[in-house]
């Protein structure tokens, strides 16, 4: 499993393969797996992790 984002959204270091998790079908990643639980649990509650990774997707694959 790949994520879409080579950097993590926190802290724009290098996404690591334990702290990956799905966001709208897409696996997204952080660089540690408290971040990545974290937003699993309640990406509502993480506006601009979502905001960046909306954003990605849309540049990646137009949706």
């Amino acid at each position: 499993m790949e994520s879409i984002n080579k950097f993590c959204p926190r802290s724009s270091k290098p996404v690591k393969p334990d702290s990956l998790t799905e966001y709208r079908g897409y696996t997204v990643g952080f660089c540690n797996p408290g971040c990545s639980s974290d937003f699993a649990k309640n990406n509502q509650a993480c506006p601009n992790d979502t905001q960046y990774f909306d954003e990605l997707i849309k540049e990646k694959y137009g949706k």
